[in-house]
């Protein structure tokens, strides 16, 4: 659709509300139209807003906003679906169990980053847990 001065943005949309604050909108990569979280004092600002916001699309950092599930919540529905042979079963529910999910259960899964992951294991070998387990955890 054209704005007032008759050009299309290539993403998102901006517009004027009545109390003279701007509103950012996008399409998310799940096709659903989403805010911007907050309103902005210029045009500008918001049109600022969007360029992040379509770089973290196109880099494929995008999170969804309303993805929230669980990390713990979300191996243990993993783990079931899974159809081991009964060692492999004992191994990795033991690896799941004691030594990712004491860090990781409560962590929402779209926020666990690289960095955290190697910090996890480094932290795992620094304890003593030996280089075979935490290679199969990891």
């Amino acid at each position: 659709m054209a704005n007032s001065k008759g050009k299309r943005r290539r993403f998102g949309a901006v517009r004027k509300l009545p109390s003279g604050r701007f509103q950012a909108r996008y399409q998310g990569p799940d096709g659903l139209t989403r805010s911007a979280p907050e309103t902005f004092a210029s045009q500008t600002d918001a049109d600022r807003w969007l360029v992040r916001k379509e770089a973290e699309i196109l880099d494929g950092k995008w999170k969804n906003p309303d993805d929230k599930v669980l990390f713990g919540v979300y191996a243990d529905a993993w783990f079931k679906d899974r159809d081991y042979a009964a060692t492999t079963c004992e191994r990795n529910g033991s690896a799941l169990r004691l030594h990712i999910l004491p860090t990781f259960a409560g962590v929402v899964l779209s926020e666990i980053t690289t960095p955290q992951i190697r910090r996890w294991r480094a932290d795992l070998l620094e304890s003593g847990v030996g280089e075979p387990t935490v290679a199969k955890a990891y």
